[in-house]
């Protein structure tokens, strides 16, 4: 809230944003209506329609909003209308809670005072568990399903208010995770950092592909302000890359979705599947891409490699398996960073050493019918398995006069 419309002075974070309702929401609204003329001006309807105005953050906790939830209410409408006003075709949603909170509030809200909401969007991170029901107890999810369990009933929950077709944000939410509520941390929770982050992403991306319009990670880059501006190349920053973008396992993680084209295919294997480990395959043209991962459940004490025997359709010959691993030491550098002390500040061959180990490790094999892999917590494997490529062209469409210029060039020197 800018200062000169704030109603009191509380702040948070580094550089001290006030978190105070305005003395005066008809001022707000002017402010808002001025932001939206400013890049309708810059930017043009076509581009600001595809927006998302998202009002306010988090205000159902006291740490980013010292007003009630009729204050915001009342912020809420001043915003909309003020949008609105500018254009009927802006998209103006929230109300960008903590854990989910506020969902079906906001729609009764706005449908029974006729406010405009086009979307709704909320918050959410796996260890909320550990805040709402301490050392889980009482927590109605079983082990390791409160993230996925929490963004279906919010799904369900639009779908059956009296605004069903609304679209679902996730706006915040990343691996931040704990095994006791004792070890909450926002600011030192190794779990953004290290080799824990890829195989739980990959396991909660293909389990809420289809239950959210987005799932918006928090944030891109560790060079990031809350907290003051990170030291060291590793700091439990949420970013997806270190403060000199060098990529983490979370990255990486991202990246190996993004392979998965075409529509997916079953998989079949004759072991059994371990709490967290999960695979997806999906095929575009020749391409045939299998993703494996084994997610670190932080609940279980010492859990075993998953040892898997994945078997394969059959294939064209021959064929190639490309491999791709995310683990400690590559594609997961963070595990490397903790070996060299954690040190603030990294010499030029440690930085050296750390660049090579943010690379996943990759090797090209040959697929058989049955295929075993091993996969310890935290690792993710991308498969990308298809023909042989043809065999490389001549240089020229004249080699039968190579013969001939080859033996003359390597005659004696006159």
């Amino acid at each position: 809230m800018p200062s000169a419309l704030a109603s009191g002075t509380d702040t948070i974070f580094d550089w001290n944003m006030n978190v105070t309702p305005p003395k005066d929401y008809a001022e707000w609204g002017q402010l808002v209506e001025a932001f939206a003329r400013h890049i309708l001006d810059r930017y043009g309807l076509e581009e600001i329609r595809s927006w998302y105005f998202e009002v306010w953050n988090e205000p159902n906790l006291s740490g980013f909003w010292t007003g009630s939830k009729e204050d915001y209410w009342k912020l809420y409408e001043a915003s909309a209308c003020a949008l609105k006003k500018v254009d009927s075709g802006l998209r103006v949603g929230g109300p960008a809670s903590s854990k989910a909170n506020w969902i079906t509030d906001i729609i009764t809200h706005c449908h029974q005072n006729q406010i405009s909401l086009d979307f709704v969007s909320t918050h959410l991170y796996p260890q909320d568990e550990y805040v709402d029901y301490k050392d889980r107890q009482g927590s109605p999810h079983e082990i390791g399903r409160f993230f996925s369990d929490t963004v279906r009933r919010v799904q369900s929950e639009v779908r059956q208010s009296s605004m069903p077709d609304l679209e679902i944000h996730w706006t915040e939410w990343n691996t931040l995770s704990t095994g006791s509520s004792a070890r909450i941390s926002w600011t030192d929770n190794s779990a953004v950092d290290s080799l824990l982050a890829a195989a739980l992403i990959c396991d909660i991306c293909t389990d809420l592909d289809d239950a959210a319009d987005t799932l918006c990670w928090w944030v891109a880059s560790d060079v990031f302000e809350e907290s003051g501006l990170p030291q060291s190349e590793f700091s439990c920053t949420y970013g997806l890359t270190t403060l000199h973008g060098l990529p983490k396992a979370s990255y990486h993680a991202f990246e190996f979705l993004n392979r998965l084209r075409g529509p997916r295919l079953s998989l079949e294997s004759d072991l059994p599947m371990p709490l967290g480990c999960g695979a997806v395959a999906t095929q575009e043209g020749d391409s045939l891409q299998i993703l494996l991962w084994h997610r670190q459940v932080l609940e279980l004490q010492n859990p075993s490699d998953w040892n898997l025997n994945l078997h394969l359709p059959p294939l064209p010959s021959p064929s190639i398996m490309l491999e791709s691993r995310i683990q400690a030491g590559a594609g997961s550098a963070w595990e490397t960073w903790r070996e060299l002390g954690s040190p603030q500040t990294l010499s030029p061959l440690e930085m050296r050493l750390i660049r090579s180990h943010a690379q996943p490790a990759m090797r090209l094999t040959s697929p058989g019918t049955t295929n075993t892999f091993s996969l310890k917590p935290g690792e993710v494997l991308h498969l990308e398995i298809r023909p042989q490529g043809s065999p490389a062209l001549p240089k020229s469409n004249l080699r039968h006069a190579l013969a001939d210029w080859e033996q003359r060039m390597s005659g004696k020197s006159k």
